[in-house]
């Protein structure tokens, strides 16, 4: 009983310094990611990061299953990061009883980083993402995506980032570059987030 009041007590304090984070940053914009990065973030201390699934906040099924991939694979090409592999995560998830969707607490990012050697976690959620059906195609495609890296040793948040872009913001000249597609959008969207990094 005391420990599930702690594990209860610890996630509740977790959301409430997220919330605050979120706060200060404002809402998804159309110019380039709206990010916060903690001041004493060293990244050589940062080696090896494991990728949550993104919580879905849309009615797209699939929305949380593309940005999830696109966001490790994004890591993966940037190589700046080890990258833990989707299958040991989702094996630490059902070993240790976690429902992603209902949020992840404190002590499981700990734990986490002691069982997988990770130095840290990318945690986020899908606001908005339109455009998925291919056979649409005079919609124009938006993605909306929340990510934030926290410390497995610490718990902090490292660096934060909300982007909202849509396939029309890549327009140069008349309809050249145009991004058509969700899956095109999703993976620009991703690598701005990703550049943002320190």
């Amino acid at each position: 009983m005391t420990s599930v009041t702690t594990k209860a007590r610890s996630c509740s304090f977790f959301s409430i310094v997220l919330c605050s984070f979120w706060f200060l940053l404002p809402a998804c914009s159309h110019s380039g990611p709206n990010a916060y990065v903690r001041k004493e973030f060293d990244q050589s201390q940062i080696r090896k990061v494991a990728v949550f699934p993104f919580y879905n906040n849309t009615k797209v099924a699939e929305a949380s299953k593309i940005v999830t991939g696109a966001f490790i694979a994004g890591l993966v090409d940037t190589r700046r990061f080890q990258v833990e592999f989707p299958g040991n995560i989702k094996s630490f998830l059902v070993t240790e009883r976690i429902i992603v969707r209902t949020g992840v607490d404190l002590d499981t990012i700990k734990l986490m980083g002691k069982r997988l050697g990770v130095d840290a976690v990318v945690l986020g959620q899908v606001d908005e993402y339109i455009g998925a059906e291919e056979g649409r195609r005079a919609v124009v495609p938006l993605v909306c995506i929340s990510s934030r890296l926290v410390d497995t040793r610490t718990g902090k948040i490292l660096f934060m980032a909300q982007h909202r872009r849509t396939g029309d913001d890549y327009i140069k000249v008349l309809d050249f570059g145009k991004i058509r597609s969700a899956g095109a959008l999703t993976r620009k969207v991703i690598g701005e987030i990703i550049d943002a990094m320190p």
